[in-house]
């Protein structure tokens, strides 16, 4: 089972077929309870419809209500220059190195 069923959700087509996913959990180690997206992903025939921003914005207005989260983290290589772009353009998250 999920340990945070209520962070993760899908995207269906008008028949029902998944189309996109996000997956995400709590990092409850540290003093300030934050969120962290473990996978995003949409159909490549499903992109740039507003999707993946959607998915995002219902986990973090979970992660918020649930889990009172401070902040979101999440890993995306920089060579993936449409999901860099998600994040940095339309989701605005801030980039550090790791």
């Amino acid at each position: 089972g999920l340990s945070w069923p209520q962070l993760s959700y899908i995207a269906e087509d008008e028949k029902g077929h998944v189309v996109g996913y996000v997956l995400a959990k709590m990092e409850e180690e540290d003093e300030e309870p934050h969120g962290h997206i473990t996978s995003l992903a949409v159909q490549r025939e499903y992109r740039r419809l507003g999707l993946a921003q959607r998915l995002m914005n219902q986990t973090a207005r979970a992660m918020v209500e649930v889990y009172n989260c401070r902040y979101v983290t999440l890993h995306v290589r920089v060579s993936n220059r449409a999901a860099y772009h998600l994040y940095s353009e339309v989701l605005q998250f801030r980039t550090m190195e790791t």
